[in-house]
């Protein structure tokens, strides 16, 4: 998978204003008093308060590290006075945060799943991977992987979060139906694993198992296509 750059919280880590809050269960009451019984660590996102127990945030590799250094730490970090906060710079949205708390609040309990749409999935997946949830990033993987299973998305989201592991079947898949192609779905995979997918589209005219395009399509061309 390829990495990403994990964007950094502002170097002042002062909130502008008091904002919204969205604590999903409990919120900050209007003495700024968080109603858990664990201290929690609140983040600001545009001009969204959220908070997540400590214990869940020391799951972070990437906030552990913040919190426990001591050139970055202090005691007041991550409270509402002076939360963690992420600008706009990050590309980090609510929306994305929002995913992200959902998925650490039910993961583990399979029946309570989210609906989520493979968007959803997509930004809860990011954050984790770019903050390093190990646990929530696998549960997000796998949900990603069975909700999205047509082979043009599976591309695009492969492209987008570095599963190239997924990019070849796909490729593959395309190459084995007997359908067309279509000029919209060309431009979606850019002009270079369109020109894979026909090359063997036209070998295999007879509709060869997709293992067997897995085996002739140019891995070193298509996975380095990011049209």
């Amino acid at each position: 998978m390829s990495d990403s750059k994990t964007p950094l919280p502002t170097d002042s880590m002062k909130a502008e204003g008091s904002g919204k809050s969205d604590f999903g269960e409990p919120q900050a009451d209007s003495s700024g008093i968080i109603n858990l019984i664990e201290p929690t660590i609140v983040f600001k996102i545009q001009n969204t308060l959220f908070g997540l127990p400590r214990s869940e945030v020391m799951k972070s590799g990437f906030f552990r590290g913040m919190l426990e250094s001591p050139y970055l730490g202090d005691s007041k970090e991550g409270s509402i006075e002076n939360p963690i906060v992420f600008d706009d710079i990050t590309g980090i949205t609510p929306g994305d945060m929002k995913s992200l708390l959902k998925v650490i609040n039910i993961r583990g309990y399979e029946e309570r799943t989210p609906s989520f749409s493979p968007t959803e999935w997509a930004s809860a997946y990011r954050l984790a991977k770019m903050w390093d949830f190990d646990q929530p990033r696998d549960y997000i993987y796998k949900h990603l992987d069975k909700s999205v299973t047509e082979p043009i998305p599976r591309i695009e989201y492969a492209d987008l979060l570095g599963f190239e592991n997924w990019i070849v079947p796909a490729l593959a898949q395309l190459c084995q139906r007997s359908q067309a192609l279509t000029a919209e779905e060309g431009a979606r995979l850019g002009i270079v694993r369109f020109a894979e997918v026909c090359k063997h589209r036209e070998r295999g005219r007879d509709r060869s198992n997709p293992s067997e395009y897995e085996k002739w399509i140019d891995k070193s061309v298509v996975l380095t296509a990011r049209e």
